[in-house]
């Protein structure tokens, strides 16, 4: 039971961080555009770009971890009497 909690709370974690950065990313970006001209917007739209870009490998490479732990098999980890 305390695995299936585990397992769970990972996937929910996982998909709050990643709405909560992609939001704040977009309000940022709308509230700077609003404040600053235009060249200076495609700066900011720039580094939003390659920050989503960092954002997906990072993502890219947690799914990967949690997919290996939860299809690796425990068969040598049980004691043997």
């Amino acid at each position: 039971m305390l695995e299936v909690v585990s397992e769970i709370s990972k996937v929910l974690s996982f998909s709050f961080r990643l709405f909560g950065n992609l939001f704040a990313g977009a309000v940022l970006l709308f509230v700077i555009g609003s404040l600053v001209p235009v060249f200076v917007q495609s700066v900011f739209l720039m580094l939003e770009f390659f920050v989503g870009l960092i954002q997906a490998i990072v993502f890219g490479l947690l799914t990967m971890t949690f997919m290996a732990q939860a299809t690796q098999s425990h068969h040598g980890d049980e004691d043997h009497h």
